[in-house]
């Protein structure tokens, strides 16, 4: 018996020794990788790091178009690791949130306009991202969008939180990822403005922005001046190929097979095709488009950059489909030239075709009815069979409408009901 309880002795001492010596071998080793990986990205700087026997911390900058975002880590050497969900065994474990000291002006707008005033200190940051490495060099990233439920005069927002997963290798090879999002209400006053129904998704992205993403939210609801809106089994993919250094091709898929709202649509499905954008333009549309409030996007500024395009727009309505197929080659908004009155001076940079087919019924009973009827009377929509159709044709400045030439300011008073 003593010699059992001696040898079980000795074997909890060695398992005990193991367990305070491995944190000071294994984890510098694997943070030392993962530094140098972070070194290879350009956006990201390690501004501040202290390490430890049992862990470490560090402050970093992540660096965004309009300025950067200070993130504050705090790192745990395994073999024993205290997670959020409880103990694991792995490698290293990483719990990493906002400083507060510094976001860029982006972030800060779209985070403070749900999470109210965000104060300094990581305590009250909105952003969780967990890192676990795990004894099999298997990387899991998970971010967490933290709950909200927030009053402030007489709007209210409930959210019940988002996570994101993303799976590596120890190259950083991506595997199974996903993302899911809770439910989303907004009150004002007594009214339902919007509504989420809880969804989720799927992705494999490369950090050059290749790969897939999948969405799919089952229930979508608005109510506004407009009247209410409704949309059922929302589908968004996408598909990105790398073509050339930092440029892609991108392919992405919308559709909302049920619609139910004021408007006589019931269904409507759009792709649109970018044969070739470089990383800075995508960046710069997205970051206008996406994270710009309308009320302050400047339209010359975000079409400042070139794009091309291919889009097919199909809608159904009540009273018949309609179908729009645009070929867009944007060079950018002109620089350095004198515009004086010419307002079309933009004209001059784009080249590209539109097909335009409808059933007649589905413009002549909706809000277009002024514009379609004044299309028809001078011949710029042809009809045939109750269906209308028009081809447009712009070659940098030069417009043709069904293959007759046509001056631009006339069919701009034309589209505006005014010719």
């Amino acid at each position: 018996m003593k010699a059992l309880r001696f040898t079980l002795l000795t074997l909890a001492a060695l398992l005990l020794l193991a367990a305070l010596v491995a944190p000071g071998l294994i984890g510098p080793k694997v943070e030392e990788t993962l530094q140098q990986q972070l070194a290879r990205q350009p956006n990201i700087e390690v501004t501040g790091y202290q390490r430890g026997w049992f862990g470490a911390e560090a402050l970093t900058l992540l660096k965004g178009k309009d300025g950067a975002t200070e993130v504050y880590s705090e790192i745990q050497h395994g073999p024993l690791l205290f997670t959020r969900g409880g103990p694991r065994i792995g490698v290293i474990y990483s719990a990493t949130r906002l400083s507060g000291q510094q976001l860029e002006p982006a972030l800060r707008r779209q985070l403070e306009a749900y999470y109210g005033p965000l104060e300094a200190g990581v305590e009250k940051s909105p952003l969780l991202l967990e890192t676990l490495v795990g004894p099999n060099d298997r990387v899991t990233n998970t971010l967490h969008l933290l709950p909200i439920e927030r009053s402030e005069g007489d709007q209210r927002i409930l959210f019940k939180g988002a996570e994101i997963q993303l799976v590596t290798d120890f190259q950083g090879q991506q595997q199974d990822s996903s993302f899911q999002l809770g439910e989303f209400v907004r009150m004002d006053g007594h009214r339902e403005a919007l509504y989420l129904q809880s969804g989720e998704g799927s992705f494999t992205l490369d950090g050059n922005g290749a790969g897939t993403l999948q969405l799919t939210l089952p229930l979508v609801r608005a109510n506004n001046d407009s009247g209410p809106l409704e949309l059922q089994d929302v589908q968004l993919d996408y598909t990105g190929e790398l073509v050339a250094q930092r440029t892609l091709k991108v392919q992405t898929n919308l559709s909302l097979p049920v619609i139910q709202s004021a408007t006589p649509a019931s269904a409507l499905t759009q792709q649109i095709h970018l044969p070739a954008i470089g990383y800075d333009d995508l960046h710069h549309y997205l970051y206008s488009l996406l994270l710009t409030p309308a009320s302050q996007r400047n339209w010359a500024q975000v079409f400042e950059r070139p794009l091309k395009m291919q889009q097919q727009l199909d809608i159904e309505t009540a009273n018949g489909p309609v179908q729009l197929q645009a070929d867009v080659d944007w060079a950018g908004m002109p620089r350095n030239r004198p515009v004086k009155n010419d307002k079309l001076f933009w004209l001059d940079n784009l080249s590209g075709t539109a097909n335009i087919t409808a059933a007649e019924q589905a413009l002549t009973q909706s809000p277009l009815i002024m514009q379609a009827n004044t299309l028809k009377q001078y011949g710029l929509l042809i009809e045939n069979n109750g269906e209308l159709t028009m081809h447009l044709e712009v070659d940098r400045g030069n417009l043709k409408v069904n293959g007759q030439p046509l001056p631009a300011d006339l069919f701009i008073l034309a589209m505006a009901g005014n010719f």
